[in-house]
């Protein structure tokens, strides 16, 4: 049984932990002058981070949890304040100074070997030595956006612009993931040619978004010229989806007001990026140096991915077959397939990677449409509504609880807040001129998860 997401909300007598797994979803109500929970880490790992936040944003007390550390909140963030309590409404918090512990003159303070890294809104701290990594350490969420706060209180309609802007790079996954909520909520289902638009969207994003990691993987590696090769495709891939949706990073794309598209650019686009592509792929058969440089890097094993519960195409490069698409009709309907690899390491990644480009340029040839008709949402119903999508990272995953026909409850786990948790084994014991290829390699969108 493969954990989703384990998160918590406050009713006015009681907390409420909701725990998601692929199979049932488990409620239980906890005590609210005396909050204590009992840790499921011990058989799903990935509930660690999962937990640490819930007594950060509520300040329930986790038993039976090894890592009490913080998650979301820094070292001066107030020990007896908890932003996801309804009673917290304050707009800013005045932080505790740090204890300094002064030296004296003939003292000395020895610190190494030990390197701090930092990728977007993320630290990374490892202990390295002789160019081997002993030991690495991921520590997000110093940026707090307080995103589920900030829509507490806001209709559908308002909540949109935040949510569609939490993470640039899946804007579309994100707006689908939320339509579909929408849709769940006024008992609606779109037509299928307005699917099979969203479908060429989403297809599009994750195009993007491949090519620009392999772009980066290319470059770790020194292959200066796979490098140029993909990042002359994302740029003219984003020029195109601009075009097509008035946003580079397809901000307001999934508009049900929106009925024609410029289905000539995106023509263009595709064919040239499937003629650049066979070219590429041959180039690259006879480069063993290339090959030599990823294979055994960052290596995962099953065992370690099912023990995670990781997505996306860090589960399918160790075989698993975990992607939401498969339970899309209209995917079946046009012979999509899975893109798995069995070795775990960067090689799988940069191989699955490749064939997921050609599977998703296959979707948007097969789903192209130019016009619409218009569709209209009809009245939200009160309710909890849980939804799911597969972005270019994995499956991302949404809830949202409706009182009054606003947003009680927000809540949203990025595939990335389960990769990112696998970071510390598949990097340990690498030399540290593989460290950006590992980083790059796992799809990770670290603003994603500070919400």
């Amino acid at each position: 049984m493969r954990l989703i997401a384990r998160f918590a909300k406050e009713k006015d007598t009681y907390f409420e932990i909701i725990t998601v797994y692929d199979t049932k979803i488990a409620k239980e109500r906890i005590n609210k002058i005396t909050p204590v929970l009992v840790s499921i880490a011990k058989e799903h790992p990935s509930a660690t981070w999962f937990e640490r936040k819930i007594r950060d944003d509520f300040g329930i007390e986790i038993l039976y949890n090894n890592d009490k550390r913080p998650l979301v909140k820094h070292e001066h963030f107030p020990s007896d304040i908890f932003p996801m309590r309804k009673s917290f409404n304050k707009l800013s918090v005045t932080h505790t100074e740090g204890i300094i512990d002064t030296l004296e003159d003939e003292q000395g303070l020895l610190i190494g070997p030990i390197h701090p890294y930092h990728l977007e809104a993320s630290q990374f701290q490892l202990f390295e030595q002789n160019n081997d990594i002993l030991h690495f350490e991921s520590m997000p969420f110093f940026k707090y956006r307080a995103i589920e706060k900030m829509v507490e209180g806001l209709s559908l309609e308002e909540a949109k612009p935040i949510i569609e802007r939490i993470s640039g790079s899946s804007s579309i996954a994100y707006q689908l993931n939320y339509l579909d909520i929408q849709l769940q909520a006024s008992r609606r289902i779109l037509p299928k040619n307005l699917q099979e638009q969203h479908i060429f969207f989403l297809e599009f994003e994750n195009l993007i978004n491949h090519l620009y990691d392999l772009a980066i993987m290319c470059q770790f590696v020194d292959f200066v010229e796979g490098y140029s090769f993909f990042m002359k495709l994302v740029e003219e891939g984003r020029e195109t989806i601009s075009l097509i949706t008035g946003h580079r990073f397809g901000f307001g794309a999934i508009d049900l007001e929106k009925y024609t598209m410029d289905t000539k650019e995106a023509y263009h686009f595709i064919s040239v990026v499937e003629d650049e592509l066979l070219w590429f792929e041959k180039w690259i058969q006879k480069r063993t140096s290339l090959w030599k440089k990823l294979v055994n890097r960052g290596t995962l094993t099953k065992e370690e991915a099912i023990s995670f519960g990781l997505v996306g195409l860090v589960a399918r490069s160790v075989n698993l077959d975990i992607d939401r698409r498969v339970d899309n009709k209209l995917y079946r309907n046009h012979c999509f397939s899975i893109a798995q690899e069995g070795m775990g390491d960067s090689s799988s990644r940069f191989k699955i990677r490749l064939t997921e480009v050609h599977s998703s340029l296959k979707m948007m040839r097969c789903v192209i449409e130019s016009k619409v008709l218009p569709f209209f949402l009809g009245t939200y119903q009160d309710g909890e509504y849980f939804s799911y999508i597969e972005s270019s990272s994995g499956e991302l995953m949404m809830y949202i609880e409706l009182v009054d026909s606003k947003i009680e409850r927000f809540f949203v786990r990025d595939p990335s807040f389960l990769n990112a948790q696998a970071l510390s084994r598949c990097i340990k014991n690498n030399e540290m001129d593989s460290l950006g290829l590992i980083l790059k390699s796992i799809p990770l969108s670290f603003s994603a998860n500070d919400l």
